[in-house]
């Protein structure tokens, strides 16, 4: 079986070697041989391992989730686990997506209301939406 270092890893996926440890160490990546220096040699096929790793990374999961992904792929998993995963992600990311839709409205309509001009003691809308958020957090905890 053809072996690639770990430079070799990182250039051919795009992912720092730093990186490519820490998911071992996560237990994303499964130990790599090793050499009878202690050097690191990775099959192929990690390549791809590591692109997935940084594909759901960019879909918003987290690192347990993508673990959990990999042990089902690994183990040739039940599908409907994988389903419950990504409905869960999708669930979280459409809280997101409001959360950040009102974000967004208060931020423009008080970027309207904003002048840009003058001291900040007399006032600043942007301040004050922000600081009144702060506020009902607290007083919903």
């Amino acid at each position: 079986m053809q072996t690639i270092s770990i430079g070799e890893l990182a250039e051919l996926s795009g992912v720092a070697s730093q990186a490519i440890r820490y998911y071992e160490k996560e237990k994303l990546m499964p130990a790599p041989q090793r050499t009878d220096a202690n050097y690191r040699r990775y099959p192929v096929d990690a390549v791809a391992r590591l692109q997935f790793i940084v594909h759901a990374k960019q879909w918003g999961f987290t690192l347990d989730e993508i673990r959990e992904l990999l042990i089902l792929q690994d183990a040739n998993g039940d599908r409907a686990q994988a389903k419950r995963i990504a409905e869960e992600k999708l669930h979280k990311i459409r809280e997101q997506i409001k959360h950040l839709s009102r974000v967004e409205a208060v931020l423009s309509r008080t970027l309207i209301e904003c002048s840009g001009e003058g001291p900040m003691q007399e006032g600043c809308p942007i301040v004050e939406a922000i600081a009144d958020k702060a506020d009902e957090r607290e007083r919903n905890h």
